[in-house]
């Protein structure tokens, strides 16, 4: 049962990766809240401006 978990762990930081990278190349302005319990990730939130200025 440890050994699924920890797949299941991996895959959950494999999608928090690729979902960061995503932010990155859209240039996010904001923060990321990730709760861990017991070592594993539990809840990941963004938070981010409503109104923000471009400066493009």
């Amino acid at each position: 049962m440890k050994n699924v978990n920890n797949n299941n762990q991996a895959d959950r930081f494999k999608k928090l990766e690729k979902y960061l990278k995503e932010l990155q190349v859209e240039k996010f302005t904001g923060y990321i809240k990730v709760n861990f319990s017991q070592g594993s990730i539990a809840k990941v939130e963004k938070f981010e401006e409503v109104l923000k200025k471009n400066h493009d």
